[in-house]
């Protein structure tokens, strides 16, 4: 079981306020043994302290604990007792831990630990932050529908998060108002992964246990049908979120469980404007169009949809009773926001060996840019890696122009590592632009034009856009073949690429 994790894990547990347990001998606090007439507390790994059960759930059950190691609360989550004896289930729950490390966001919690309890019963735990703060649904029950600003805030932090984990092909498949959390710094938090869905062509598909996971009134018409899930299946739970702030009614809501389901397939989307009128015309048509039917009619992705909704965010305060509006959280987020919107100066090439303030551009700064960023890259340092192309880059096509040999070369670099690296949104946008340019300029059967068309259908093979991508290729393969004949090795090369997104996706 790995360890030094991080993730956002459980669903709908937290409150503002938590529990008060009697105080009585007949009735001790869970994750409490009683020994004779003592209470004698749980330990786990001779470090976790187990406090009270703070949520149960399908998979199992979330702990307050403390860690007496590190003196911080935490969260501790088991897998059920009789999904630890199904090896399917323990697999997903490990999973759920590898996936989680992959990602590191502030709108997810953070995992600290993972381990596996001896017992009895034998269960494997996740040790987590604690978060402390509202479910979005509590907030509902309690005030009815949000303001405009305060659903658009919510709803921006939460895509940004999608982004993130879209990016590395991790879909939630569970976003509801209970697995989003308000924080008093107004923040949102995004819970509970333990369903997550990776296309990865490393990780098992778990297909059976999967199937039809989710909560019906949130789930997308694919996900009920048990079609494959893509980044755009959650920006369907995500239009359901928004409809259901903004209004205080469940957009797809029927008699049953069959019904609702049976409406998210077949029933068209509400009027948003029907039921709230100062909704802006643009919102209501983003929220419209995040829940078409067909996946792809939907924003192409959640940074897409968050360009939309920072036009219209508003303050959060107003929504939380103990609302912290000098937290450091937000503070850092507002010079953070500030420094990006306000930045005017122009960027500096990496100071290296060679490089010294007034020193002339040369092509022979590009040759060393690269070889640093591969460098750091074979280090799987890819934040500086990208960063110190995105800056050499910046100042190359100032000198040399977008369309130049050495700078396409470069181009390309980026995009690769950006693909490399696991952020597919950026590397795809990346590969698109490129194929614009050299096709203009060299036509569409250039070679690094055909290797830019490649990359792409991997982007979005690996972003969940399967049909999408199998439509590239086949058009490609189709123009391909008819200007220099089926035996040609690229044509021949495009066929087996297809053939083999074919098989993955089934």
């Amino acid at each position: 079981m790995p360890g030094g994790l991080s993730g956002s894990l459980w669903s709908g547990w937290s409150q503002t306020v938590w529990p008060v347990w009697p105080r009585v001998c007949c009735a001790p606090r869970p994750g409490r043994e009683t020994w004779g007439n003592e209470m004698t507390p749980r330990i786990v790994a001779q470090r976790y302290e187990l406090i009270e059960v703070i949520g149960r759930g399908g998979m199992g059950q979330v702990y307050r604990g403390f860690d007496r190691t590190l003196k911080r609360r935490v969260a501790v989550k088991f897998i059920h007792p009789r999904l630890a004896e199904n090896e399917e289930w323990e697999r997903r729950f490990v999973r759920e831990a590898e996936l989680m490390a992959r990602m590191s966001h502030p709108g997810m919690a953070t995992v600290f630990d993972a381990g596996i309890d001896p017992g009895p019963p034998e269960q494997p735990f996740l040790v987590m932050e604690y978060i402390d703060g509202v479910t979005l649904d509590s907030i509902l029950a309690r005030r009815g529908s949000l303001p405009v600003g305060a659903v658009a805030g919510i709803a921006a932090q939460t895509a940004a998060v999608l982004a993130e984990a879209h990016g590395h092909s991790i879909f939630h498949r569970d976003l509801k108002p209970s697995n989003l959390m308000l924080c008093a710094d107004g923040t949102v938090r995004v819970l509970d992964f333990g369903i997550a869905v990776a296309l990865d062509s490393g990780q098992p598909r778990l297909t059976r246990t999967g199937s039809g996971i989710g909560t019906p009134e949130y789930m997308a018409p694919e996900q009920v049908r048990g079609k494959t899930v893509v980044p755009q299946t959650d920006l369907y739970s995500l239009g359901l979120v928004m409809y259901e702030l903004l209004t205080g009614v469940r957009a797809m809501l029927g008699g049953s469980e069959i019904d609702t389901m049976i409406n998210q397939v077949n029933a068209a989307a509400p009027d948003l404007t029907r039921e709230r009128h100062d909704v802006p015309e643009e919102l209501a048509v983003l929220v419209s169009g995040m829940l078409a039917k067909d996946p792809l009619d939907r924003p192409t992705d959640a940074a897409t949809v968050h360009a939309v909704l920072m036009r219209y965010v508003g303050a959060l305060d107003g929504l939380m009773d103990r609302a912290d509006p000098v937290s450091p959280a937000r503070l850092y987020a507002t010079a953070v926001g500030a420094s990006a919107a306000t930045r005017t100066a122009p960027t500096q090439l990496h100071q290296g060996a060679d490089s010294a303030p007034g020193h002339e551009f040369t092509r022979g700064d590009i040759d060393r840019a690269v070889r640093h960023a591969r460098d750091l890259a074979d280090e799987s340092k890819y934040v500086p890696a990208v960063g110190e192309l995105r800056d050499l880059l910046e100042v190359a096509v100032g000198h040399l122009g977008a369309r130049d040999a050495d700078v396409v070369d470069t181009r390309i670099r980026l995009a690769d590592l950006c693909l490399e690296s696991g952020d597919y949104i950026q590397a795809a946008a990346l590969y698109s632009a490129l194929i614009d340019d050299l096709t203009a300029e060299r036509g569409p059967y250039d070679d690094q034009v055909m290797f830019c068309q490649r990359q792409l259908a991997a982007c979005q093979v690996h972003s969940g856009q399967v049909r999408a991508a199998l439509t590239r290729l086949r058009k490609l393969h189709a123009q391909l073949a008819a200007w220099h004949g089926e035996s040609d090795p690229r044509v021949v090369q495009l066929g087996e690429m297809i053939t083999q997104i074919r098989a993955g996706s089934r």
